[in-house]
């Protein structure tokens, strides 16, 4: 068979074939980046596919915003989160153990439903929860964290997809008030670092292969793919911030970034200059390195002398060869010094 004849199989398998890698999606064209899937075995011809289709997307996003408040019983509110992070988290509880979630929508009844903790799908010191009904309804994932001292917390929530929508935002909240390091001229006490592990849920779908971490509920045979909801891809990786609390600026980077259930290695993410409020919050802009934006930081400074900082990332898009890819992440960090000594720490000025 010919170059052009392959080229047109591949891309008459992308538009007839669901893909168990990624629910329904395909792949932009590509002819460089190497796709790797280490814990599944992928059949050789849905590698070629993914790694030269073009043309299904993903499951877009639902809209909405995390305006609406909550109760005043320990609920983390987000409506003080930007609506670009919160997105359809309206609230969430959380205390390291127990999550109950009110999203919009779709995910359980009543209104505010405790989710189930799943410790298969934990990644890096994040606490892992999920809510499906029945097999026919949305499965939804949670990860979320508390600070080593307790001062912040945060947590992204997402399904992987259903009837061409996926629901997904996070939250995160702070003990007490905002201590900000005052500064003694002397390195790390004014500008100071924090470094540890990011985690995400996605809006695509992961292998149902019955691994240890396909956690659907299983579904009868012959039921039509169509109806068949999808399990979130998560992601993992490293980030690394620097904070200057005198300027009020923070900015930083996601590395080391993959997709957890797939093994397929991201890009870096670049988290470009943001401000810091008087209240201890900030936001920002998350770009590609060749300075594309491709989304949206923010989170929250917590503890003595800024002790911990939690966060969110939302990403419109995070891989150049995947259509409609979006990713909802999380950050809950400690500052470098005594209480974080990570290798990458060892490289910065400790308070």
């Amino acid at each position: 068979m010919g170059h052009d004849a392959s080229d047109k199989l591949i891309k008459s398998l992308c538009k007839l074939t669901f893909l168990p890698i990624f629910g329904t999606l395909c792949a932009k064209e590509q002819s460089t980046k190497d796709i790797t899937m280490i814990r599944r075995v992928i059949p050789f011809a849905v590698l070629l596919g993914i790694a030269s289709c073009s043309g299904a997307a993903v499951n877009g996003p639902a809209g909405g915003s995390g305006t609406e408040t909550g109760t005043d019983d320990g609920t983390t509110e987000t409506s003080t989160i930007p609506d670009t992070l919160a997105v359809n988290l309206k609230s969430v509880s959380f205390d390291g153990t127990n999550l109950q979630v009110t999203i919009d929508s779709l995910d359980s009844t009543p209104v505010s439903v405790t989710y189930l903790r799943d410790s298969r799908l934990d990644l890096s010191g994040y606490t892992a929860f999920r809510m499906q009904e029945d097999a026919l309804d949305r499965l939804f994932v949670a990860l979320g964290a508390v600070s080593t001292d307790g001062s912040v917390q945060a947590v992204t929530v997402g399904d992987g997809g259903q009837f061409n929508t996926y629901f997904a935002g996070g939250a995160y909240d702070r003990s007490g008030t905002f201590d900000r390091p005052t500064g003694d001229g002397t390195a790390g006490s004014g500008q100071v670092s924090y470094a540890g592990s990011y985690v995400a849920v996605t809006n695509m779908g992961a292998p149902r292969d019955g691994g240890a971490d396909d956690v659907a509920l299983p579904i009868t045979a012959g039921t039509d793919t169509s109806l068949t909801p999808r399990q979130p891809v998560r992601v993992q990786g490293d980030i690394f911030l620097n904070a200057n609390f005198s300027d009020n600026s923070i900015n930083g980077a996601i590395y080391n970034r993959q997709l957890v259930d797939t093994n397929y290695a991201l890009v870096d993410v670049i988290l470009v200059p943001g401000t810091i409020n008087d209240d201890g919050t900030f936001e920002g802009v998350a770009e590609y390195d060749t300075r594309a934006p491709i989304g949206t930081y923010g989170g929250i400074f917590g503890g003595t002398d800024a002790h911990s900082v939690a966060g969110l990332v939302h990403l419109t898009e995070f891989d150049t060869t995947i259509d409609n890819e979006q990713e909802h992440g999380v950050f809950v960090l400690t500052q470098c010094g005594p209480d974080n000594t990570l290798p990458v720490c060892t490289n910065v000025a400790s308070p």
